[in-house]
């Protein structure tokens, strides 16, 4: 009998390791042999559509009946059919320190520090609160993003109507750039629409490798301008950074994010801890109100598949898949429900993990799909915090942070 499962834990100050139950019960006998299939003719081809991009294939987005696709240097328009109908060109794009986003750098084409880059998709998103746009953030000019207007009559036609989504003016006031939004290192956005508003949470994988990095933050909450032409943070505190020590040795990379509630997760693949070189997946939390991430919160996932070899035997062969390649949030069916004694309206998180190759972030060739409820999730955090069995996150705040002491506090800012 087999059974795959992902169990949340957390490390205590004393080191504790708490397990969760487990999700699909154990089967008390053989498993069912399955049915007999029908005979499959492999001869016969199939012709379904398809579409071949010139360069990588980075985002989707699917939208009244087009599917726009988010590529190195371009973005296509494709139709039901998969038939292009549309390429709108972000690149190469000539950079140069002295330019700022939105400008025209041509002038500075033969100076020694300008070069063409290419602009890779970071974020490929759709906003329909103001009006249906599509805002698409790339690797070039600061991680920067460009607003195009999907218009009724020509969705398709996404070079017609084109904004920058950059001021000037605010990063040379406050030496802030909320409009700086995406890392050519890792990216993942969430947009949600809370109170007339449009707000956006932001995963970056932050490194030292350039002069515009520190413009960058890890984990922040910015808000669309109702002038649609930028962001702005909802206050001085909007977002939380790795210390800049860590950034190089201890890389984050933002996988999938979703809200549900009053939370807003994001779920990560990092190292174990500061000083190990494994690698494992986290889940974070925080209240999709908090304007100043003081709720936030991070848990260890683990993935694990196990094999009873007999009936009778007590030996279980356990494999351990620690790093998330893909996440997806939805409901079960009823049987699905039944085995894991949920109603049908639960919100399940399905994860496609792997075994990572030794000492690193880099997936072997050994895959599992495991599952959990988003209830059982939510109800393990509310007992990291009853229990006050907190650690302070070090990647983060100093030893000396308010977040770091005092942490019988923290309780009532968790609350949402």
């Amino acid at each position: 009998d087999k059974s795959a499962v992902m169990k949340p834990f957390v490390t205590s100050a004393a080191g504790i390791i708490v397990f969760l139950l487990t999700l699909v019960p154990w089967s008390h006998g053989r498993c069912k042999e399955a049915g007999s299939r029908p005979e499959m003719n492999l001869n016969v081809n199939y012709q379904l559509p398809s579409f071949t991009a010139e360069t990588q294939v980075q985002n989707i987005v699917l939208y009244q009946r087009h599917i726009y696709v988010g590529a190195i240097n371009k973005i296509y328009v494709l139709n039901e059919s998969l038939y292009n109908v549309f390429v709108y060109k972000t690149g190469p794009v000539l950079e140069n320190p002295g330019c700022a986003p939105c400008e025209d750098c041509k002038h500075r084409a033969n100076h020694s520090s300008s070069s063409w880059n290419d602009n890779h998709n970071m974020a490929l998103l759709l906003e329909t609160y103001y009006e249906d746009q599509l805002i698409s953030c790339g690797s070039v000019a600061k991680g920067t993003c460009l607003r195009h207007v999907i218009h009724a009559n020509n969705p398709a036609d996404i070079g017609k109507d084109v904004e920058c989504m950059y001021s000037k003016h605010v990063y040379d006031v406050s030496g802030q750039c909320p409009d700086c939004v995406v890392s050519p290192s890792g990216t993942k956005v969430l947009i949600t629409e809370k109170d007339r508003f449009v707000n956006f949470y932001v995963g970056n994988t932050v490194v030292n490798s350039s002069q515009t990095d520190h413009l960058l933050h890890s984990i922040s909450v910015r808000r669309l301008k109702e002038s649609l032409d930028g962001f702005e943070f909802l206050t001085a505190d909007s977002y939380i950074d790795i210390l800049p020590q860590f950034r190089n040795s201890y890389p984050i990379k933002y996988i999938h994010a979703f809200e549900k509630d009053h939370f807003v997760y994001f779920l990560t693949v990092q190292k174990e801890s500061l000083h190990s070189q494994a690698f494992h997946t986290r889940i974070i939390r925080f209240c999709s109100l908090d304007s100043e991430l003081r709720s936030y919160m991070e848990m260890p996932l683990e993935c694990m598949y196990t094999e009873k070899r007999r009936k009778r035997s007590t030996k279980q062969s356990n494999e351990v898949f620690n790093i998330l390649q893909a996440a997806y949030i939805g409901k079960p069916g009823a049987a699905l429900a039944r085995e894991m004694n949920l109603d049908m309206k639960d919100d399940i998180l399905y994860g496609a993990f792997a075994q990572s190759k030794p000492d690193s972030s880099e997936p072997s060739h050994k895959s599992a799909v495991c599952l959990v409820s988003i209830k059982t999730i939510n109800e393990f955090f509310s007992k990291i915090v009853d229990r006050q069995n907190m650690k302070c996150l070090q990647h983060l705040y100093r030893k000396d942070s308010k977040y770091c002491l005092n942490r019988v506090s923290v309780h009532g800012l968790i609350m949402c």
